[in-house]
């Protein structure tokens, strides 16, 4: 079917009226945005010592040789791989600690892997100064290694989800992790909340039957307000991420999740419209949304069936998304779980478009 931009402009502008005639929204997403504003206004807490760890599969003579020049420094800690949590292919380090993996030694092809938290790979500069002289003292001048540097959870989604389950409140509370939960918090509000109470409102009252049955087709009515909310959730977005963390508005991942999440949230409002015959049922039954998706993410941790059901919602994979793509640029090939997020996404909207269709506009 056609979509015509004049109708399209016309629906979005009205939305953008009953915005302005709804302070309480407004409000809540104001709020958020001063949550931002003194979180970055803070003085940072003390940097904690950075420890490396010295990982290797191997016995040898040369990690007994790094283990004793490793005991006049207690920021190193030589450990076996096997005594290190893995997930994957990547090992799970303290929040700020760095690594340097040795998965290989001669005679076969030696590698060896160094992870940096962070942005800034300069960060194992002490460490190095230290571990190149004493491998040169084992292996002579130029020791045959391939090297890899790399951030120290590469883009496994999975060791992420793992450090932030070993990791404490406080290790928690930097700025990439408050601005991923803000921005959970303002995608819910403006794509789903408000497409909830709007559209539940206007149900209610007769005015989305007439609007439908108006020269503005019912496709026209439901592509305007996806346009609306993804609009508002897409300049709520920039506030935050241009206060908590302006160095991710280059990150195209950033970008293509918050899309994705939006046109998600906008979606299951739109269900959650349809399915409920006046506002307050709707307000309800997007409440019990919310709960359920928390409690499936603690039971999941704890049944392997929850683990499943979680893998199947689009929040599960956009969190982790947004948490990574705040900390570095990810390649859109390399982003975990970006594609699933799209595929799920648009398995929400084909049925939201569907039930809107059928029943969505009608008293």
């Amino acid at each position: 079917m056609i979509v015509r931009p004049r109708f399209l402009k016309i629906l979005f502008n009205r939305e953008m009226l009953r915005l302005r005639k709804n302070p309480s929204a407004l409000l809540l997403i104001g709020l958020l945005t001063a949550i931002s504003l003194l979180l970055s206004l803070s003085r940072p807490a003390p940097k904690p010592v950075m420890n490396c760890w010295i990982v290797y599969a191997n016995e040898s003579p040369w990690i007994e040789q790094l283990r004793r020049t490793a005991q006049r420094n207690k920021q190193i800690h030589v450990v076996a791989m096997s005594d290190v949590k893995s997930v994957s292919d990547w090992r799970v380090y303290p929040q700020t600690d760095c690594a340097i993996e040795i998965l290989s030694e001669p005679p076969s092809k030696p590698v060896i892997r160094f992870l940096y938290p962070g942005n800034d790979p300069n960060v194992l500069t002490p460490f190095l100064q230290w571990f190149w002289p004493a491998t040169a003292e084992h292996f002579g001048s130029t020791p045959p290694f391939m090297q890899q540097t790399l951030p120290v959870t590469g883009s496994s989604r999975g060791a992420v989800m793992e450090r932030l389950k070993q990791s404490s409140l406080t290790d928690l509370m930097n700025e990439e992790f408050v601005a991923t939960i803000l921005l959970i918090i303002v995608l819910f509000v403006t794509c789903c909340h408000l497409q909830v109470s709007f559209t539940s409102q206007d149900r209610e009252r007769g005015t989305l039957m007439a609007l439908a049955l108006s020269p503005a087709t019912p496709t026209e009515l439901l592509v305007s307000r996806y346009l609306f909310h993804l609009s508002l959730a897409l300049s709520a977005s920039v506030v935050i991420i241009g206060i908590l963390r302006p160095t991710a508005f280059s990150h195209l991942s950033l970008w293509l999740t918050i899309i994705f999440a939006s046109s998600g949230m906008v979606s299951v409002g739109t269900v959650i419209a349809s399915l409920s015959r006046t506002q307050s049922a709707a307000g309800v039954l997007s409440l019990c949304y919310m709960l359920t998706g928390g409690v499936v993410f603690y039971l999941s941790t704890k049944f392997s069936a929850f683990a499943t059901l979680k893998e199947a919602s689009f929040e599960s994979h956009s969190f982790p998304l947004l948490f990574l793509s705040l900390k570095q640029n990810l390649p859109l090939e390399r982003a975990p779980g970006l594609m699933k997020l799209a595929g799920i996404v648009g398995c929400w909207t084909v049925l939201s478009a569907w039930l809107f269709q059928h029943r969505g506009w009608r008293t």
